[in-house]
């Protein structure tokens, strides 16, 4: 009886550590992560090609094909589409040449604030401008805004406990 018990429970740890190693679950993840991100990007591209006839025109055909309007219900629909894809692309247009008079003016900031330094500092701001933009982005494409702010501050993310090992290893190292 206790060699059952005891072939049960090997044979339970060794089907959920199996389990929690199966790396095929994580590179899923990040696949269907990355699909829906590369999928929203499209969405939006694809909507920006269009007219807000286009646009109002596809919304209605989506939205009848499962709520079967009524040649009335439709048109008001349509209008209604219209109207906020008229509304939308205005928005966008205004959105976009304010993006790019912020981007103008801060290019001429960062120029003139590079002719302030020498070119060795020039050469420093360069390489810590490359560290900042690398540590943008973790490894999932998500933004790592924590981990920055952090850093920056001079903490790190490590549990207490571990600051507690980690200081005692090095008080110890110094005696």
């Amino acid at each position: 009886m206790k060699k059952i018990l005891t072939l049960a429970a090997l044979f339970a740890g060794l089907s959920i550590s199996a389990y929690a190693q199966d790396s095929t679950r994580v590179q899923h993840k990040k696949e269907v992560r990355q699909e829906v991100k590369h999928r929203k990007h499209h969405r939006a591209d694809r909507l920006q090609k269009k007219t807000p006839e286009e646009i109002a025109q596809l919304k209605t055909d989506r939205l009848d094909k499962e709520l079967k309007f009524t040649e009335a219900q439709k048109k008001e629909v349509y209008a209604y589409h219209l109207d906020q894809a008229k509304k939308w692309k205005v928005k966008h247009e205004e959105m976009q040449v304010e993006r790019d008079a912020r981007r103008r003016e801060m290019k001429a900031e960062r120029e003139e604030f590079q002719k302030l330094l020498t070119p060795e500092q020039q050469e420093i701001m360069k390489n810590k401008m490359a560290e900042n933009r690398k540590d943008r982005f973790n490894r999932d494409g998500q933004r790592n805004f924590k981990d920055r702010q952090m850093k920056r501050k001079g903490m790190d993310r490590k549990m207490p406990v571990e600051k507690e090992v980690e200081e005692k290893t090095v008080e110890s190292s110094n005696s």
